[in-house]
């Protein structure tokens, strides 16, 4: 199912673009850990290409080469205890390709709203998710600060987690993106 993505026109994909491109350029740009090299490497031009011309749905069937994941990866029971599992990596490239170009068009949004003097956006499910976290659907409808939602960028997970900061989307997997207020 295709994304929701209500204002996904040429000068917000602008947007997007120079939001996207001074995060790589910086210190700690974002990169899924579950990438293999080569899916390292090959992920920034493939964003790229979906923020420019393509969308969430292009970039999911870009990243569903099993070359671009990783085999397994670690993680931490609820018991404490380290343990491997097998990547899905066509969960892991929809999961990733949805997160990454909604990531990355709440961010250009929300600086082109900012820059025409928008103060204030709404959050909604830009997609219909297969399980639903709460801490996304929480939110769901609320009004916000353009500027709380550009200055939450990733704030809930990369680099560091900071869970006191507003963040949209909340997480990785979260299908909220933010809209221009309907009067």
């Amino acid at each position: 199912m295709r994304a929701n993505f209500e204002e996904l026109d040429k000068k917000t994909r602008k947007y997007m673009l120079e939001e996207f491109e001074k995060e790589q350029k910086s210190a700690t740009p974002y990169i899924s850990e579950r990438l293999s090299e080569l899916g390292k490497r090959k992920f920034i031009e493939l964003m790229k290409e979906a923020i420019e011309n393509g969308d969430d749905e292009q970039l999911i069937g870009a990243l569903s080469d099993q070359s671009y994941w990783n085999e397994s990866e670690e993680y931490i029971t609820k018991q404490g205890i380290i343990s491997r599992r097998k990547i899905n990596y066509l969960h892991a490239a929809e999961r990733l390709g949805f997160s990454e170009f909604n990531t990355w068009y709440v961010r250009g949004l929300a600086k082109k709203l900012i820059d025409e003097g928008i103060k204030e956006c709404q959050i909604y499910r830009a997609k219909q998710p297969k399980w639903e976290p709460a801490d996304c659907s929480i939110h769901e409808g609320q009004i916000v600060e353009v500027k709380i939602i550009y200055n939450g960028h990733r704030a809930k997970y990369w680099p560091t987690k900071k869970n006191s900061v507003f963040s949209i989307p909340a997480q990785p997997g979260c299908h909220h993106s933010i809209r221009r207020i309907k009067l």
